[in-house]
This record gives C-alpha cells, sequence and structure tokens, in this order.
C-alpha cells in the first residue's frame, strides 16, 4: 500500500471510529515501541550494568578513582533514564517501578533514613524477598544518588554504606533488564486491557494512552522540575529540584525536551507524518512549539540551579521557558483531539 493510500484510509478510519475498516496506527505503534522504547531501554539497562560493575569495583577496592568512575556511570544512567521517564506504561507499572526508579520529591528526606537503616544492618538485603517487600525510596536511582552524593554517607571509608551502594546498584540494573527484557518479548497492546464494545483498535488506545502520559509528563517538567523549586508561585527550595545533588537538574529537563521531539519523529510513518497528512497546520504548530522549548532550555545557564541568583532572577530566566512547555502542551493537546484521541484528566498536575 502507498503511503498516500495508507493515509487516506488512516484518515477515514479515524472519522468513522470502525476498526474493522482499518487500523491506522499499526505501523506508528509497532515504531515507537522497535525503534524508540526497545533501543532506549536497551540503553538505560546497559547504562545500569555499567553503574553496577562500577559500584562493584568502587567498593571492592576503594580509590578516589573508583568514585569518579561510579558517579560518572551514574550520570549516565540518570540521562538514560531521562529519555524514557515520560512513559509510565507498560511493565514499568508493575511492582511499583517506576516510582521506584526515582523517589521525588522527597520532602520529609525518606530515603536518607531507610538507607540509614539498612546501612546499620546491611545483611537483611540478603534475604530471598528482600526487594519484593522493600520500600521504592531505597530501590532505584533516587538512593543511590544520595548514597554517592549526600553528606550523610561515605562510600569509601564506610564498608556498610557501600555495600547498600552495591546491593541497591544490582537491583537496579535487574529490574531495568527484566523491564527490557519484557518490552522485547511483547507487543504494546499486551499492556491495555480495552473495555467491552470498544469501536477502535487497541493501536489507538495504546497511543492515545501514550499521548496522554507525554502530555502529564510536560506538567511535571514546567511545574515539579522547574517553577516549584525557584518558587515561581511560591517559596523557593532547590533542593526539591531533581537530582541536585548531583547536579543534574537542567540537564534532566533538556534531555526531557529533546526526548520529546525524538518521539514526535520516531518511525515512519511517525506521528508527525500522519498529523501532516490529517492537520497539517497544527502539526507542524507542535512541531515549532517542541523546538522552541528546547532552544529556550538551551538558553538557561549551565548553573541555573546552583549558581548565586536570587529568586526574582530564576523566576525571570524561567518565564519565557515555562510558556513555551505550556503551548507545547496545548499545541499537542489540540493536535490529538483534532485526530480523534480522548484525552483525559492530568493524573499528575500539580504533582
Amino acid at each position: 500500500m502507498s503511503f498516500n493510500k495508507k493515509v487516506l484510509t488512516t484518515a477515514f478510519a479515524l472519522l468513522t471510529g470502525n476498526a474493522a475498516l482499518a487500523n491506522p496506527w499499526d505501523a506508528t505503534l509497532e515504531q515507537i515501541q522497535t525503534q524508540y522504547i526497545v533501543p532506549k531501554y536497551d540503553q538505560f539497562s546497559q547504562s545500569a550494568n555499567h553503574l553496577a560493575e562500577a559500584t562493584q569495583a568502587l567498593c571492592a577496592q576503594p580509590s578516589e578513582a573508583h568514585l569518579a568512575d561510579a558517579k560518572q556511570a551514574f550520570l549516565d544512567n540518570v540521562d538514560d533514564w531521562q529519555q524514557l521517564q515520560w512513559l509510565n506504561f507498560g511493565p514499568i507499572t508493575y511492582f511499583m517501578r517506576y516510582y521506584a526508579y526515582e523517589y521525588w520529591p522527597d520532602k520529609k528526606g525518606v530515603t536518607q533514613r531507610q538507607l540509614r537503616s539498612l546501612s546499620a544492618q546491611p545483611e537483611m538485603m540478603d534475604a530471598p524477598k528482600f526487594w519484593t517487600s522493600a520500600s521504592i525510596a531505597v530501590r532505584g536511582m533516587t538512593a543511590i544518588e544520595s548514597l554517592l552524593y549526600h553528606g550523610d554517607f561515605d562510600v569509601m571509608s564506610r564498608r556498610s554504606n557501600c555495600e547498600v551502594l552495591q546491593a541497591v546498584s544490582r537491583h537496579h540494573a535487574q529490574t531495568t533488564q527484566d523491564i527490557l527484557s519484557q518490552w522485547q518479548d511483547s507487543q504494546a497492546t499486551d499492556w491495555i486491557f480495552p473495555e467491552e464494545g470498544s469501536t477502535v483498535s487497541a493501536e489507538h488506545l495504546v497511543i492515545e494512552q501514550m499521548v496522554q502520559q507525554w502530555l502529564e509528563h510536560m506538567s511535571v517538567v514546567k511545574d515539579a522540575k522547574l517553577e516549584t523549586p525557584i518558587g515561581y508561585n511560591d517559596r523557593p527550595n532547590l533542593k526539591l529540584a531533581e537530582f541536585y545533588r548531583s547536579e543534574q537538574s537542567l540537564d534532566a529537563i533538556e534531555t526531557n525536551l529533546k526526548a520529546y521531539r525524538q518521539l514526535y519523529h520516531v518511525g515512519s510513518p511517525s506521528l508527525y507524518d500522519t498529523a501532516m497528512e490529517l492537520q497539517p497546520e497544527q502539526a507542524q504548530a507542535l512541531e515549532q512549539a517542541l523546538a522552541n522549548s528546547l532552544k529556550i532550555a538551551l538558553q538557561l545557564p549551565d548553573d541555573y540551579f546552583t549558581g548565586d541568583y536570587s529568586q526574582e532572577q530564576r523566576v525571570d530566566m524561567a518565564k519565557p521557558l515555562v510558556k513555551a512547555i505550556s503551548n507545547s502542551q496545548t499545541q499537542l493537546t489540540n493536535l490529538v483531539t483534532a485526530m480523534g484521541f480522548q484525552i483525559g484528566f492530568n493524573s499528575r498536575d500539580g504533582d
């Protein structure tokens, strides 16, 4: 089938809502999974394994060089995570994996308290079912960051601290490998359960959920990652910035915005390709909005979260980016609604 004919079939199916006439999102969804989700999880899994190996080397022979290697491995792993963070769908939703990856914001210091308890008795982590009942606060990157960067812990001189770091890193790597394997061995439609009597295809419903996740993540970036820590609407608390101890707060936002553009263009036909055929003006408006958000983010100073700026200065610098991300949300909502998707309540809004 030619591309143009396929697009016409897609448009007709969307207008009629009859899944039996065509499965317009099958190719796009398949390419999102095989060209974005699986490769990104493969990359994430590899860097998680490298992190586990680096912490093992550190604990076996503590040194400044091994500590630097472990910290760099952590930063690489965080960067890989930021490319997937928008998607809370599929195997990551089982066993609270999504929230275990990153227990943030941790406003009450739960992670540090539980890590101190584990450091007092690291042998408890050897229990066969320890990780099945362990708190999400100590199962992922938030815990690893604390052990590597928080002043309460010293993995160089305190053996028990390093044992906890090594155990958490191994569990983190195994979790990521498990999720990768599940994505490789399944179809995206395996992770959705259409309501009885649904008249749209499973592929349509999966993309609908993915778009919903994308929109909700934009709210997280704008509200939780940017506005809240700098005191955009309230008192500032820079310790609420994401991965602030490892100084990854701004890098995380930039990587998120780059991921949005990749997601929009991945595959052939991509979401962008199909949108240009069905709703060209709105498709191009979203393209420009996504590009503008990234451009503005890249113009912020590298020390935006760490430099000696006043609250007023940070807010003034953030205003263009806040406006740009809000516009991206509006353009994405307008586009996908026009293309026949039902976008519901933003469950993460205001987090």
